[in-house]
């Protein structure tokens, strides 16, 4: 496909795959607003992104088989539908019980849409084509994580945290007028129908080598990311003394790391096949997650926490475009079902990994530089034991 193409496709998709990012990111700067409004702690309302996060991983081997079974365009436009009336219910929460309500229904609308979008670029892209375009997803999602904590702040500052909530039902208002305008059924005739709630053939993906590998790739790099957001601010604010204005700077200008390395993916596919994407980028986050251990044990300040990030942030980049394309390869003819277990390993699996390193005994820094060790560490062991026969499926 020409690259025009292959670009347009992408922001035909982007608003899909941004529910999710601006979902997690946005309302991070009304947490503590929104704890006095409902009487409650800090902690209790960042349940309500435990409950997103879950959603938007759990909720996947659902969607799957409803966009395989009945189409894409049909799911997308009934998840954009969850995501905005979720937003909706947040916007007029009177209690933590009803917040919590909207927030996951907002979660299993952007679970729907992230199906959608991956079984959408399977359908449309192959080879090398599939690596350019979730690179460049990947990438552009950087600006969700860049630029929605500062729009969250000036958003509560100036209109109260509920215009959070207001601005994503808008986003989800545009998103739902650009798919009935623009988004065809891409659903190929030989597609599958698959059991809505039969677990046989996600057992046959897991089982399938290449899909469990880079599944596993692509769960570190995830994994990676989410441990880093979790924990960046106990880092950065609480232990180094960074105020918000710092801490969303340094943040963004991470963020902006990853997105320009996304980019240049495209070109460095032209010389290393996706295999070797892959292996290369785990074992830049392995370096990252070993630097920061020593950059944090050796009291380097906020250097030796986000230069390491930097390199992982950088290897997250390399693994995540060519994994997911070398992962959903060899099922053209279950593409919805091969994304939706896809992202359920991604997500549940990260999030796991960055809750198990928030309860870890040793400073939150350490904790994240070990969890980066442990996830790079056996993705980059799986995938130097991949049979050749597994690796760049066509």
């Amino acid at each position: 496909m020409e690259r025009d193409s292959v670009i347009g496709l992408v922001l035909l998709l982007l608003p899909l795959i941004l529910f999710g990012p601006l979902g997690i990111d946005i309302y991070l700067p009304a947490i503590p607003a929104m704890a006095s409004q409902f009487a409650a702690s800090a902690q209790d309302i960042q349940v309500s992104l435990s409950l997103f996060i879950l959603a938007l991983g759990l909720g996947q081997p659902c969607f799957g088989p409803l966009a395989d079974n009945y189409g894409r365009r049909p799911v997308a436009l009934t998840a954009t539908l969850l995501f905005l009336f979720g937003a909706l219910l947040a916007v007029q929460a009177q209690s933590l019980t009803t917040l919590l309500l909207g927030r996951l229904i907002q979660g299993v609308g952007a679970c729907g849409a992230s199906v959608v979008v991956f079984a959408v670029v399977r359908d449309r892209l192959n080879g090398n084509d599939c690596v350019r375009a979730y690179c460049y997803l990947n990438g552009t999602l950087c600006l969700a994580p860049a630029l929605a904590p500062l729009l969250g702040a000036g958003l509560t500052l100036h209109l109260g945290w509920r215009a959070n909530f207001l601005f994503l039902a808008l986003f989800a208002l545009l998103t739902l007028l650009l798919c009935l305008r623009r988004l065809q059924e891409s659903r190929p005739s030989h597609t599958l129908r698959q059991p809505l709630l039969c677990t046989r053939s996600y057992r046959q993906l897991w089982q399938h080598g290449a899909f469990r590998t880079y599944g596993i790739a692509c769960l570190s790099a995830m994994g990676t990311m989410l441990t880093y957001v979790t924990l960046a601010p106990l880092v950065l604010m609480e232990q180094m003394g960074l105020n918000e204005r710092d801490f969303a700077l340094v943040f963004a200008g991470n963020a902006v790391l990853i997105m320009a390395t996304s980019f240049t993916v495209p070109r460095l596919s032209r010389r290393l096949d996706r295999h070797r994407l892959a292996a290369l980028g785990t074992a830049v986050q392995l370096a990252g997650g070993a630097a920061m251990l020593f950059g944090t044990q050796a009291g380097h300040g906020v250097a030796g926490f986000m230069l390491p990030m930097a390199l992982c942030s950088a290897g997250f980049a390399l693994t995540l475009g060519a994994a997911s394309a070398s992962a959903m390869a060899p099922f053209a003819d279950k593409a919805g079902k091969a994304a939706a277990l896809l992202g359920c390993v991604q997500m549940t699996g990260a999030a796991g990994a960055s809750f198990t390193a928030a309860r870890l005994p040793l400073p939150a820094g350490e904790s994240c530089g070990l969890m980066i060790v442990l996830l790079s560490g056996a993705a980059l062991l799986l995938l130097q034991r991949l049979p050749q026969k597994y690796q760049c499926p066509a």
